[in-house]
């Protein structure tokens, strides 16, 4: 029998289930597409792609928002630039032919990841391997579910 203490290291912690469930939606939007275009009839209650590319949109906007709070720890001016920047590069991911949208998303995931780990991990208490760990396997499970995505769609 494990020690408490390893046991509870051993458990994901909330902010660890929350990341990994949030690939349901990418996931469910590629397996609607499917079932839907099976379908006759193009009357379905929305479109998975678009709903795919809406959320993908969200969560972009939101993981470049928590760039202000890990900002507030050490300020430095670039992470709130950029934050801005990747909010805005999303929300005009929005309004181009989906295609191009499936290409340049995972770009702003990238480079998210990119610019919270080299601009902030130094900060020693907001931030664990484990963090950097999960981010890293979420950030490249959403590229390769875009990739599905384009591959399955085009």
């Amino acid at each position: 029998m494990l020690p408490l203490t390893l046991k509870v290291k051993a458990k994901m912690k909330t902010w660890q289930w929350l990341g990994y469930l949030g690939l349901i939606p990418f996931v469910a939007c590629l397996l609607l597409f499917e079932i839907f275009t099976d379908s006759a009839a193009n009357n379905y209650p929305f479109n998975p792609q678009q709903a795919f590319l809406f959320y993908s949109a969200i969560i972009l906007s939101f993981l470049a928002g928590t760039l202000w709070r890990k900002d507030t720890l050490t300020p430095h001016i670039a992470t709130q630039i950029i934050s801005n920047i990747l909010c805005l590069y999303a929300f005009i991911c929005l309004f181009i032919p989906i295609f191009y949208a499936l290409v340049l998303l995972p770009l702003g995931y990238f480079s998210l990841f990119f610019v919270e780990y080299f601009l902030c991990h130094n900060k020693e208490d907001a931030y664990t391997t484990s963090y950097y760990s999960m981010r890293l396997r979420l950030t490249v499970l959403v590229i390769f579910l875009h990739a599905a995505a384009l591959m399955s769609w085009f």
